[in-house]
């Protein structure tokens, strides 16, 4: 094992997990992450760490000297499904639960590589920030990590998210827009007002279109829709009905004529009296840094350094956040897991181990270029 001789042992496995088990347990789900932001601040102050809440509502500890170009490692807090309290569970060497995974392996590594910064004495030649952010998954619209970085744009010089799978590196961020889409019409009775429009059959319509539309191979481009809502009553027609629209590419262009096909498809269907609305409800900007670019390589040689090869990938991260503004950014996963995003999502707890030491590397090697 690769381990900074600077910083102080790991924990053992044990207590990895019975903190993220305690974490998880506290529901954050999109747009509602207090309590467990809280709780987190509350762990690391603890610990000895001095972590805050800042106006986002993002954890956020400074390592090192006041002034100096900085570098930040954000994980985020929230989860992807709103699922009441979490019972954490472990079995057969996985620890179940819905974010155990999707953030909680993040979670878990940075906090303790955070503490273990602290405990080291040392002080890096430049500044580094442990973000604990929130509005990762979802509507949230990396509201945490946007505001993180139009807070500290100016010296921030790279940022690392940690999130996803052992192995991965995430130099390209995928754009996305999500689009709020949907009919109004007068309604009626089913029986004596046959005949009228409905809300709910037009959207059927709509959503049938989008399935007919051309989205392009290369450019990657992918359009989801993911929610669907509607109508009052069996007997009556409906008088409303929307749905939420997921686009990505990796192209700005090619998603902008995605989105513009996208919206035409409800615009041509909006006879009157029908009326229709199709409103932006999140926007991700998107970037790359190129496979050599020195954030990129440092993270490949801290796999290494651990015995694991680089995955190069694209992706819809926090890094995205510093992308969108000209700063590199790249997400690195510390983590092994499944069936995330649902109820029945489950961590590789060994992997926790894995993760921690490969980030204490790359801290290392980042600590060490500045």
């Amino acid at each position: 094992m690769a381990w900074p001789t600077w910083l102080p042992s790991p924990p053992p496995l044990s207590e990895l997990i019975s903190d993220l088990s305690a974490l998880i347990a506290i529901p954050a789900p999109p747009l509602h992450e207090e309590r467990r932001a809280m709780a987190l601040r509350d762990w690391l102050v603890a610990q000895g760490v001095p972590a805050e809440i800042d106006q986002t509502g993002n954890v956020v500890a400074r390592w090192g000297p006041s002034s100096g170009r900085a570098k930040a490692f954000l994980a985020h807090i929230d989860t992807a499904l709103d699922v009441g309290t979490v019972v954490p569970r472990e079995e057969d060497g996985r620890l179940y639960g819905h974010g155990a995974a999707d953030n909680g392996s993040g979670l878990s590594v940075l906090s303790h590589l955070a503490v273990l910064a602290w405990r080291s004495g040392v002080e890096p030649r430049q500044p580094f920030y442990f973000v604990f952010n929130v509005g990762e998954e979802g509507l949230g619209d990396l509201r945490g990590a946007r505001g993180f970085v139009a807070d500290h744009q100016r010296e921030l010089d790279a940022v690392v998210a940690i999130d996803g799978r052992l192995g991965d590196i995430v130099h390209q961020g995928i754009c996305s827009r999500r689009l709020d889409a949907g009919f109004e019409t007068l309604g009626g009775h089913s029986w004596s007002d046959f005949g009228s429009p409905s809300a709910i059959h037009l959207l059927g319509q709509a959503i049938a279109r989008l399935g007919d539309l051309a989205v392009p191979h290369v450019p990657r481009t992918t359009l989801n829709v993911g929610v669907i809502e509607g109508g009052s009553a069996v007997n009556a027609i409906a008088r409303q009905a929307h749905c939420l629209i997921d686009l990505r590419s990796e192209d700005m262009r090619t998603l902008q004529r995605l989105e513009r096909d996208v919206r035409a498809v409800f615009q041509d269907l909006a006879h009157m009296p029908v009326r229709f609305h199709c409103q932006c409800i999140g926007d991700r900007p998107g970037g790359a840094v190129d496979r050599d670019h020195p954030l990129v390589t440092t993270a490949a040689a801290a796999l290494a350094d651990v015995g694991l090869s680089p995955m190069y990938s694209a992706g819809s991260t926090d890094a995205n956040a510093a992308l969108g503004q000209g700063i590199p950014g790249i997400c690195c996963g510390v983590g092994r897991g499944g069936f995330a995003h649902t109820p029945n999502e489950w961590l590789d707890v060994d992997s926790l181990v894995d993760g921690l030491n490969f980030a204490a590397v790359l801290l290392d090697r980042l600590a060490r270029r500045a």
